[in-house]
């Protein structure tokens, strides 16, 4: 089964603090074929690959400061914006489904030229990453989930759904109308909700305006939602609770996540067949990689150095 332990990470001990204010990304996204979709990505670095995935309500730009800091540890850095966010392209055929989220991850990495990647994934895209793992579990080496825990622990249930009405309201004809209102004000009251101790400096949400802004935006990413009961595209699959992962695998939990009960995290735990890691990181809410970077990138560097080279070689050091 592995190992297993819990860990809280101190900022201090590991990094220097980064900066109260949250710098703007201005880096200009490069463009790939993948699954049918053009998906526009941010690379940094050389080295084995590792992809990472955001999530809702967030773009690629949302990793930048890890990013930054894998890539500086010897790593090649790929984050795309999901399909749907604009300026990736939208599922022509209104396809959002876990199944095929998980498809474009595993069609991004061969694209990219590589057969192998450790994914990363934050809510939407943890649950693309635990989908491109179980479908192919000799592309995933490593699997990481920031504020997911494995599907067993979130199978439907009333206290599930209370600590995530959106997963309702969304369902509702009004939905587009009620996040596009205000200049989007719904998505600044998101993370308010489930990011209560993350400093207003430290947010951003140009990027993802941006995304929903354009024609269509909000219907693409309210898809994700609206696909949740849809059936799975064919030649697609997506972990359940009978799933076992059997990779290494590292999940990463804000103690103070507004949109999840933690305590799922644990009653998930046996869903890891293999070497498992959960980080639980305090002070931090349902954003860990934009609330705690320097923990986040510590921890995944932490992790990512106990798997075995899957490029030929090890990570070559910055010089």
């Amino acid at each position: 089964m592995g190992i297993r332990f819990a860990a809280t990470l101190g900022l201090a001990a590991l990094v220097c603090a980064t900066g109260a204010a949250w710098a703007e990304d201005t880096r200009d996204f490069s463009f790939i074929e993948a699954n049918g979709i053009e998906l526009a990505y941010l690379e940094e670095g050389t080295g084995p690959l590792v992809v990472l995935l955001h999530g809702y309500p967030e773009t690629a730009r949302g990793w930048k400061s890890v990013q930054g800091k894998l890539a500086s540890a010897g790593y090649r850095v790929v984050a795309p914006n999901m399909r749907g966010y604009a300026p990736s392209g939208f599922a022509p055929d209104a396809d959002y489904t876990v199944g095929t989220l998980g498809a474009d991850a595993l069609a991004l990495i061969e694209a990219l030229g590589e057969d192998k990647a450790v994914v990363v994934g934050h809510d939407w895209g943890a649950t693309a990453a635990m989908s491109a793992a179980v479908t192919s579990p000799d592309t995933v080496v490593g699997l990481v989930s920031l504020t997911i825990p494995h599907p067993m622990a979130t199978q439907p249930s009333l206290s599930l759904f209370l600590n995530a009405p959106h997963f309702i309201y969304y369902q509702f004809p009004w939905a587009s109308w009620m996040v596009a209102r205000n200049d989007f004000a719904h998505i600044d009251g998101i993370i308010d909700a489930w990011a209560p101790t993350l400093d207003v400096d430290r947010r951003d949400t140009t990027s993802v305006k941006e995304s929903l802004a354009v024609e269509g935006g909000v219907e693409a990413v309210l898809g994700y939602y609206w696909s949740i009961g849809a059936d799975p595209t064919p030649g697609t699959a997506r972990a359940d609770a009978d799933t076992r992962f059997a990779m290494p695998t590292l999940m990463i939990a804000g103690a103070d996540d507004g949109a999840l009960d933690i305590g799922l995290f644990k009653d998930g735990e046996a869903g890891f067949a293999g070497p498992y890691t959960y980080v639980e990181l305090e002070g931090v809410g349902h954003f860990p990689q934009v609330e705690a970077p320097d923990e986040v990138a510590a921890a995944l560097l932490m992790f990512l150095d106990t798997l075995d080279p899957w490029d030929g070689g090890s990570p070559a050091p910055v010089q």
